[in-house]
């Protein structure tokens, strides 16, 4: 016969064990591996992407309880890192830290091998952010408007340096030439450091560049500051107009930073990589850091994101059209 104590000491145990099992599923939701989550970058480390993504891995492992790595995964225009993170388990453990031209791609190619949609969970959109439209020091304009003035008169090609081919840069020229109806010669460079030094050296008349790194540039008065993009002034570049008072016509979306998962990731997951991100993006520093590169940090919710995300690939895609991009 069972001694009471005995059953007692069972009896507990078994309310134990009942208690873990019951726990179980919110901690898996927390931790569903104990790995560590894998932030996938599209770009190399040191540009404005790897740099955000390495300013919010703390928030979001202090949220999960886990580790947060971030990975380089650069080439492509994203392509690469985009289609990893398509291919993942959606435990949430792999993420993509992603940038326009993940819409973008949409409109550039006819085949992509997944779906910029429909193959992710949108998390959260991280900032929106401008670009500046600099000039070798030497141009011979004033301003923006005298520029757009000459170069109609003259009746010659402006040289524009493309630092990312198919990026939001990129894209900047496209409408920038449409709006003016200025002829252009696009030069393509393998990244936007080379393409500056171009412009640096008077090799190259324009380029659309981002602003953190060419803010320096442009305070050292080795590049010249025409206009930024957006339809109002930025902090970071306070005494720089839009490029709207200028060229009325000129019209392109923000370019943007975001976080996705692969798709069919749980909600309950989701929404703590989310909670996570925000509370990194509520740092005054981190705030601080992203105005002075020409970014709006944002945060919004994933519903807003996603439509976000329609939006702006509806956009692109209506946008080649516009430039006479043939899809590849």
């Amino acid at each position: 016969m069972t001694s009471f104590p005995v059953l007692r000491l069972a009896t507990a145990t078994l309310l134990a064990a009942s208690v873990f099992v019951l726990a179980l599923p919110a901690a898996q939701a927390q931790s569903p591996s104990g790995a560590p989550i894998r932030l996938i970058v599209g770009a190399s480390p040191g540009g404005s992407t790897d740099t955000l993504a390495r300013s919010i891995s703390d928030e979001l492992s202090k949220a999960v309880g886990q580790p947060v790595i971030v990975e380089n995964k650069p080439g492509a225009g994203g392509k690469l890192a985009a289609m990893e993170v398509a291919r993942a388990t959606p435990d949430g453990n792999t993420l993509l830290v992603s940038f326009t031209s993940h819409t973008i791609n949409a409109a550039l190619y006819s085949k992509l091998q997944y779906d910029p949609l429909a193959d992710f969970t949108p998390i959260t959109l991280l900032a929106r952010v401008s670009s500046v439209l600099v000039a070798r020091p030497d141009l011979p304009a004033k301003d923006l408007g005298e520029m757009v003035a000459r170069a109609k008169a003259d009746g010659k090609d402006l040289s524009f340096a493309i630092g990312g081919t198919g990026s939001s840069l990129h894209m900047d020229t496209y409408e920038f030439l449409t709006a003016t109806g200025l002829k252009g010669t696009q030069i393509p460079f393998k990244g936007t450091a080379p393409a500056m030094t171009d412009v640096m050296a008077g090799h190259v008349d324009l380029m659309f560049a981002p602003v953190g790194v060419s803010r320096p540039l442009i305070q050292a008065g080795k590049l010249r500051a025409l206009a930024v993009t957006g339809t109002k002034r930025i902090p970071a570049l306070a005494q720089v107009p839009p490029i709207s008072e200028a060229v009325p016509a000129y019209n392109t979306n923000h370019g943007w930073f975001g976080v996705l998962g692969p798709a069919k990731m749980s909600p309950e997951r989701t929404a703590r990589i989310h909670a996570g991100i925000v509370k990194a993006l509520a740092d005054p520093k981190l705030r601080e850091r992203l105005e002075d590169d020409g970014s709006t940090p944002d945060g919004s919710g994933t519903a807003a994101f996603a439509a976000f995300l329609q939006s702006d690939l509806n956009y692109w895609v209506a946008k080649a059209k516009v430039f006479g991009i043939q899809p590849e």
